[in-house]
């Protein structure tokens, strides 16, 4: 088994915001769901233009809040996680590897923050 703590960090870009933590492949994600590229479109006022429900990111990955830490329990089949928008705007995706043994689980610590927010839409990213 597998554990990743999640931390996002504060940011008054998409304060409001919920993000996702995906486990799994971030292309198999993409394709299952006809995803191109990683950031949305955005539209004449500024507002990114939806293009994922929050119905398949409530089943697929664990909502994660401003300022939040969440903890998530992981097959050892799954080796990369990635994040969302709930308009589907993507993040980098972190590969699990060499995690340090806490209890006999492997654990790994993950940092998220926002980027964006100025000139694009706001969008999560793993430091």
């Amino acid at each position: 088994m597998k554990r990743i703590i999640v931390t996002r960090q504060k940011k008054l870009a998409s304060s409001l915001m919920p993000y996702w933590v995906i486990p799994g492949s971030k292309q198999a994600f993409m394709a299952q769901f006809g995803l191109y590229g990683d950031i949305v479109q955005y539209g004449a006022l500024g507002q990114p233009i939806q293009r994922i429900d929050i119905a398949v990111l409530d089943a697929n990955g664990a909502r994660i809040k401003n300022g939040e830490q969440i903890v998530l329990d992981l097959n050892d089949n799954v080796y990369t996680v990635f994040a969302s928008t709930q308009s589907g705007s993507l993040s980098n995706e972190v590969y699990l590897q060499g995690g340090q043994f806490i209890d006999g689980i492997e654990t790994y610590y993950l940092n998220m923050t926002t980027k964006g927010g100025m000139k694009t839409v706001s969008y999560p990213w793993f430091e």
